[in-house]
């Protein structure tokens, strides 16, 4: 299958610069988790959700980058 180019001019490097930002912000989202060491913070269900929370976070941006590259 060929891909074709979006119907709709994309700056792609605004894209991807957008992208980039967000995987950053996942990382030190992920990074905070990891360094929790007090049981008090560390509920089971909170650590949970800050982890679902960052893989639909990255879901996202993978959805941006596939929409700049490839247009329904």
């Amino acid at each position: 299958m060929m891909s074709r180019p979006p119907r709709v001019p994309v700056d792609l490097q605004a894209v991807t610069r957008d992208v980039k930002a967000k995987i950053r912000q996942v990382i030190g989202e992920l990074e905070a988790i990891e360094q929790q060491t007090n049981p008090i913070f560390l509920q089971p269900r909170d650590v949970y959700v800050d982890l679902d929370m960052c893989i639909h976070q990255l879901e996202s941006a993978m959805s941006r980058m596939r929409s700049a590259w490839w247009s329904p």
